[in-house]
C-alpha cells in the first residue's frame, strides 16, 4: 500500500507540542482523569481497580452498551470499538472497499477519509461544500450528480470539519434518500456530535437513519478526551462490522482497558460534558466575532453551526504566511486552509480551548500592529 503523506498530522507533529497557543485545535478542553471522576460523582476506585489485561476485540459490553443507547434503534451487537477514529477509518475503508471502485468525499475533511481509499486504488470523487455570501452550503444536486453512475461509498462528516457546517434535516433526509435510491453504502463522520450551536439542530445518526449506513464517534473531539484512544463504529450491517473486527487482528486487536473504562464513564455523563464545552465555543465565537469586526479588511469568516471549528478568510497575505508569521509573533499554531486541500485564503480556528480567548488577543497584538 501506498499512501500519502499526512501532511496534516506532521505539521502538528512538528509544532504542537512545541508551540505555546493553540489557535486551530480541532478538539475541546481536555480533562485529567480525577477531573473526569469528578465531574462524574465518581470515585477513583473506578479506575485504579481496574485491570490492566486484555479487553475484548468489540470493546467490553458494558461499553457498547453505553455507545448503544445513543443510537436509536440499536444495541450492542452494532457496536464496534476501536483504537481511536483513525483506526476506525483506516479499517472500515479496507473492509469495504477495492480498487477500481467510485468513492465520493464531502469535502474538505479530514485527509484519511479521502487518502485511505485512494491507496486502495478507489476513483475518488470531492463532493465540495460551497462557500456563498451567507455561509457555508452544500450541494445537493452536484452530490446526485456525483451518484448518477455506478459508486460504491459516500464519505460525509457532519457536523462538518474544517468549515462548521450542520446539515438541516432537510438536507441529511436527502442525502439518505439518494444512498437508498442508488444503492450506495455510507458512512458518516460523527466526530463532533452533541457540539450543535442549537441542540435542536442535531441530527439522527446516519446508522439510525438509513439501512445498512456505517456512523463513526469517539472520545476525542465532543468529549475532550483524546488521551484515551477510543473511537467507535455503529452499524446494523453485521457482516461489515465483523469484517472490520477480523481486520483489527492485524492492528491493535483491542482497545486499552483503562481507555474503555474512561470512556463509559463520559457517555454516561455526556450531557454536562457537552454543556460545557459548548459553553465554551459561545465565549469563544463572541470573541472572534469582536476580533474579525475590529479587522474587518484583514479577515472575514461564519460562525460555525456546530463543532469547535470554522474557516476565516484572510487577506493580503496567504494563509500559509500569515500563520508561520503567527506562529514566530504570538507563539501561536494556526492551521492553514492548504491543509484540507482548499486554496490558501483561509485558517482553521479551533474554538474549544479554555485559553482561547487569551491566544486571540496574542494573535490580534500581531495583526494589529
Amino acid at each position: 500500500m501506498k499512501i500519502r503523506e499526512f501532511d496534516l498530522e506532521r505539521y502538528y507533529g512538528k509544532y504542537e507540542f512545541t508551540t505555546r497557543f493553540q489557535l486551530s485545535a480541532s478538539d475541546c478542553e481536555s480533562l485529567s482523569i480525577g477531573e473526569l471522576l469528578e465531574r462524574c460523582h465518581m470515585g477513583p476506585e473506578t479506575i485504579l481497580e481496574q485491570r490492566l489485561g486484555y479487553t475484548e476485540t468489540r470493546g467490553a459490553l458494558d461499553l457498547r452498551e453505553a455507545i448503544a443507547a445513543f443510537y436509536p434503534g440499536c444495541a450492542a451487537d452494532q457496536v464496534l470499538v476501536c483504537n481511536a477514529p483513525q483506526e476506525a477509518i483506516f479499517l472500515t475503508m479496507q473492509a469495504l472497499l477495492e480498487s477500481g471502485d467510485r468513492v465520493v468525499v464531502l469535502t474538505p475533511c479530514y485527509p484519511s477519509l479521502k487518502e485511505v481509499a485512494r491507496s486502495i486504488g478507489c476513483e475518488v470523487v470531492e463532493w465540495s461544500v460551497v462557500e456563498s455570501a451567507e455561509g457555508w452550503k452544500l450541494d445537493l444536486d452536484q452530490l446526485e450528480k456525483h451518484l448518477s453512475r455506478t459508486t460504491k461509498l459516500l464519505v460525509t462528516n457532519a457536523p462538518h470539519n474544517p468549515t462548521g457546517l450542520q446539515p438541516t434535516h432537510e438536507e441529511w433526509c436527502r442525502i439518505r434518500e439518494l444512498v437508498t435510491n442508488h444503492g450506495v453504502k455510507w458512512f458518516s463522520d460523527e466526530m463532533y456530535r452533541g457540539l450543535e450551536a442549537d441542540p435542536a439542530r442535531a441530527l439522527t445518526p446516519a446508522c439510525a437513519h438509513a439501512p445498512g449506513a456505517v456512523s463513526l464517534w469517539g472520545s476525542s473531539k465532543s468529549f475532550g478526551l483524546p488521551g484515551l484512544r477510543i473511537g467507535w463504529l455503529v452499524s446494523h450491517d453485521g457482516a461489515l462490522l465483523s469484517e472490520v473486527e477480523k481486520l483489527k487482528d492485524y492492528t491493535s486487536i483491542c482497545s486499552s482497558a483503562p481507555g474503555e473504562v474512561l470512556a463509559r464513564v463520559a457517555l454516561e455523563h455526556a450531557q454536562p460534558i457537552f454543556d460545557g464545552h459548548r459553553r465554551c465555543i459561545a465565549d469563544n465565537i463572541r470573541l472572534v466575532d469582536g476580533f474579525v469586526a475590529r479587522n474587518s479588511q484583514r479577515c472575514t469568516w461564519f460562525a460555525p453551526q456546530a463543532g469547535p471549528v470554522g474557516l476565516m478568510r484572510i487577506s493580503g497575505e496567504t494563509a500559509s504566511a500569515h500563520a508561520e508569521r503567527i506562529r514566530l509573533e504570538a507563539e501561536g499554531l494556526l492551521v492553514p486552509a492548504t491543509f484540507f486541500d482548499l486554496d490558501d485564503a483561509h485558517v482553521r480556528i479551533g474554538l474549544g480551548r479554555a485559553d482561547f480567548p487569551e491566544a486571540l488577543a496574542r494573535w490580534e497584538s500581531v495583526v494589529a500592529g
